[in-house]
């Protein structure tokens, strides 16, 4: 299938939370790669934007359950950081596949994208 993205590429080595990521969904029968920030608020969520979900419990929260049917997609990297507390200081760790190969992860967001 064709898809419709931006050609503008969003290039780094960190991805933060509020930044652009590019996310893959399917609308009207077609794959879009859209730019979007990553984080999700709903409009009642007084808070700090999520960026992330539980898949256990991401289809029956009241946060997410709205996302679940009609906000899927992919985001795709090379990897992320977890960080572990070590002492009074927190080290990131790369997490990544061995082959270098991108990893593709489900994601929800409110649509469109």
């Amino acid at each position: 299938r064709n898809i419709a993205y931006d050609p503008q590429p969003i290039g780094r080595y960190n991805v933060a939370p509020g930044t652009k990521v590019l996310l893959l969904s399917e609308r009207d029968a077609q794959l879009h790669l859209d730019p979007v920030f990553w984080g999700y608020a709903p409009g009642w969520w007084d808070k700090a934007p999520l960026i992330n979900a539980r898949v256990e419990t991401a289809a029956s929260s009241r946060m997410f359950k709205p996302l679940w049917q009609h906000g899927r997609a992919i985001c795709f990297a090379d990897g992320w950081f977890e960080w572990k507390k070590e002492g009074d200081k927190k080290q990131p760790y790369f997490i990544h596949r061995k082959d270098g190969k991108p990893i593709f992860m489900t994601a929800i967001g409110s649509t469109p994208f």
